[in-house]
């Protein structure tokens, strides 16, 4: 299954509609969602699962959502618990970081090079050998700033509710061909992505590693450096890491 062009026709089917004001209460009040990337991207993710759910459904594929906090990936589509053909699905968010100029730039974190990465079990769902496909599902948005959202309304006055976010773009592709090769911030074991200026840059997939290849991914993140090991490290970028295995690509 080419699962971009799969997720990308199911979305054009439904066009969800990212407006989402708050949570609804069993009283009927709505308390509104702040602009905290870790609420809206649960959002999101919630707002993506029933089309997952479809396209499993409709490919022959069961979905396993992991029980734990901070376990990779979100969502893991497989034939059986035994396939060595895994498909993982990882929702990120980001906002969008302006300029003076009135362009934007945005980056993502993509997950902990420090844990599955190396002994294969930690934090991860399924062994990381057990996956043969990682596909990220981006959205960025640019935030809201408001001094509304501080009060529950009635459902009543539901349109009173600010949003948190506006102008919703989301993209899919493979996670090693947006992955940059520096790490989230700089005291972080997280992978940062590449850093661009249109939703369309992260659907295209010309990062470092498009080219290289998975497998080169893959070995340059296993044997990153931590940060505190970083003074002593053979390498701490792409350049580097070439040289330290005698590669010219």
């Amino acid at each position: 299954m080419d699962f971009i062009s799969v997720f990308c026709a199911k979305m054009e089917e439904h066009k969800p509609k990212f407006e989402i004001r708050g949570l609804l209460t069993r009283d009927d009040r709505v308390y509104p969602l702040s602009t905290d990337t870790k609420v809206l991207s649960t959002v999101f993710e919630l707002l993506v699962r029933p089309f997952i759910l479809e396209i499993a459904d409709e490919h022959g594929f069961i979905v396993y959502e992991p029980d734990q906090q901070n376990y990779y990936p979100d969502f893991t589509l497989m034939k059986s618990e035994s396939d060595k053909a895994k498909i993982a699905i990882d929702i990120k968010t980001t906002y969008r970081d302006f300029r003076k100029d009135g362009t934007w730039r945005a980056r993502f974190t993509l997950g902990s090079f420090a844990s599955f990465m190396r002994n294969k079990t930690k934090n991860i769902a399924f062994p990381y050998s057990d996956y043969a496909k990682h596909y990220i599902v981006g959205f960025i948005y640019t935030r809201v700033e408001s001094t509304n959202g501080t009060h529950p309304y009635s459902l009543e006055n539901r349109e009173e509710v600010p949003y948190p976010f506006k102008d919703v773009e989301w993209f899919v592709q493979e996670k090693y061909k947006i992955a940059s090769d520096t790490p989230g911030s700089g005291n972080t074991e997280n992978i940062g992505s590449i850093t661009a200026a249109s939703v369309a840059e992260f659907a295209k997939g010309d990062g470092p590693f498009a080219n290289l290849g998975e497998d080169v991914f893959n070995d340059y993140w296993m044997h990153f450096p931590r940060y505190r090991e970083r003074k002593q490290a053979p390498y701490t970028n792409l350049k580097e890491y070439l040289a330290w295995k005698g590669k010219s690509w």
